[in-house]
């Protein structure tokens, strides 16, 4: 195999690893050599970030004490790297569509999938560069020599990389060589990077709420060891023990079996996997259903427009990112739990359900973009004999319903890991509700009005207007707006203001301000659609 050869494959398929960013690169001027600086540069910055905002933290714990914090930040930065893989893997071999253009090349197929794989393991790398900085710790203060902690410590990592990469491998390229798979090729993309992210939040979310009975007394007591991760624990700190020994040999032992079933299992039949795209199903017929009506053609018709993978992964993770990180910092810092608190609170949490509204939705929502996936087909639709008014209605009721599954589901979680009382939890979602019905109705006559239909990558529609100035404009605003309009709510609660009074006004201006928003946008937005 030439060296040069797979460093020209590397060079290509970086640039599918992450197609937004790419993107950006190429609306900046850059092409050839500096485009792929500047993406790699973007993962190495990425790394340094990473041991920035965490190596401090580190530093103070004596992990060969801890073995509680050692599997916990194993697990912590697991789940991200897990994310990252899927995310990766998909982008690299199913969203490239680029292994037709090799067949005419002098390239084996063996380099070309060799090439992917590297690509895929070196843009996880940086967001797992923390944990070698614990193996490292956790070796140098066990007694080992700096030289031997830092060899060790390496090794271990790469181990971890490897398996974490091969598990993922064979996770997803096992299920696409599945028939199910072939059928529904699309809806189990989507569905895999949408549960990538679930698995991946959700879990740093249970790591954290399983570690409530940490102590945050001026003594560190550790956390809860969590057993799938010890092996790397006593390799590390003790590795001529039974212990080390014994996990050292069942990390070769995974290892080598992962990557047998790869090779002999896998690879033989990745190209086809990979290959086979939507096309060679053309001759199927698409079912349709008999007697339906016009909302349940057009509901139908939105559900394939936000089927699109990548489009799916950009929107979510733009959308929940700043809430995500809302909650791990109140998390990671202590104990919170509101289960003591009296029905006074019942309006506060309602404005807190609006306010997780405002942070969740932004231009970068479903509901931000959903007139614009029309492309062609908005202006086909408006030639068509229907009320246009009602079609738009139709489409703004898809995207916000839903925008409230998932802004609701955020706020069902925060509320289960502060654990707050049903009622509280239920006026928090009332107010998720209303939150998102008004903030979705700005956000889609937004989209109508910087209406794009020849965009050709989803970042166009997120950076329409003011660009990035004003997404970041509208998070922090909602967030010091949301601050100050809570403390305060807060504080009149607590200087015993009547709650039956203080609620009341508080509702009656909320339902004023609601009633006056959506009147005018009836006026001057909805009347002036066609019927």
């Amino acid at each position: 195999m030439k060296l040069q050869q797979l460093k020209a494959l590397m060079r290509t398929n970086i640039l599918y690893v992450n197609p937004s960013a790419t993107n950006q690169a190429r609306k900046k001027g850059k092409t050839g050599a500096k485009l792929i600086r500047s993406i790699f540069s973007s993962y190495i910055l990425s790394g340094i970030v990473f041991l920035v905002v965490y190596v401090g933290i580190m530093f103070m714990i004596d992990f060969s004490k801890f073995p509680g914090f050692f599997t916990y930040y194993m697990a912590l930065f697991g789940l991200i790297g897990f994310s990252q893989a899927m995310s990766a893997i998909f982008n690299v071999f199913f969203e490239s569509r680029d292994l037709e253009n090799y067949l005419s090349m002098p390239f084996r197929q063996g380099e070309v999938f060799l090439s992917k794989f590297l690509v895929v393991g070196l843009t996880i790398v940086p967001f797992l560069l923390p944990l070698a900085v614990v193996f490292f710790l956790a070796a140098w203060r066990s007694g080992q020599m700096i030289l031997l902690a830092i060899i060790s410590s390496l090794l271990l990592f790469a181990a971890f990389v490897l398996l974490l990469f091969g598990l993922c491998s064979l996770f997803i390229f096992g299920l696409t060589q599945t028939k199910l798979f072939a059928r529904h090729k699309k809806t189990f993309t989507t569905g895999m990077l949408v549960l990538s992210m679930v698995v991946s939040i959700g879990g740093i979310l249970l790591i954290n709420f399983s570690q409530t009975n940490t102590s945050y007394s001026t003594e560190l007591v550790d956390k809860t060891a969590l057993a799938p991760f010890m092996p790397f624990f006593y390799a590390v700190t003790a590795p001529f023990s039974v212990a080390g020994l014994l996990s050292i040999a069942g990390l070769v032992i995974c290892l080598a079996v992962i990557f047998f079933i790869l090779r002999k299992g896998i690879v033989p039949k990745l190209y086809q996997s990979v290959n086979d795209t939507p096309q060679n199903g053309g001759s199927k017929k698409r079912m349709r259903k008999e007697n339906q009506n016009l909302v349940q053609l057009m509901r139908n018709y939105n559900i394939q427009l936000i089927k699109n993978p990548n489009l799916v992964m950009q929107m979510l993770s733009s959308s929940l990112i700043m809430p995500i990180v809302f909650f791990i910092t109140f998390m990671m810092n202590g104990d919170f739990s509101f289960e003591g608190l009296s029905l006074k609170f019942f309006g506060v949490f309602f404005v807190v359900g609006i306010f997780v509204a405002g942070m969740t939705i932004n231009q970068t929502s479903f509901v931000s973009s959903i007139i614009s996936l029309d492309r062609e087909n908005f202006l086909f639709i408006r030639s068509l004999p229907l009320s246009f008014k009602s079609y738009m209605r139709i489409k703004f009721w898809f995207a916000c319903t839903l925008q409230i599954i998932i802004t609701g589901v955020v706020g069902l979680l925060a509320g289960l890991v502060f654990r707050l009382p049903f009622l509280l939890l239920l006026s928090m979602l009332a107010g998720v509700v209303l939150g998102t019905i008004l903030i979705s109705l700005h956000f889609f006559i937004r989209d109508y009005q910087l209406l794009n239909l020849s965009w050709n990558n989803i970042s166009e529609l997120f950076t329409r207007g003011s660009g990035n100035f004003a997404l970041v404009f509208w998070i922090f605003g909602v967030m010091i707006l949301g601050g100050i309009v809570i403390t305060a709510y807060v504080m009149a609660v607590i200087f015993q203001i009547n709650p039956w009074l203080l609620n009341g006004g508080v509702f009656l201006l909320i339902a004023v301000i609601s009633a006056l928003y959506l009147r005018n946008k009836q006026t001057y937005f909805w009347n002036r659609l066609m019927d």
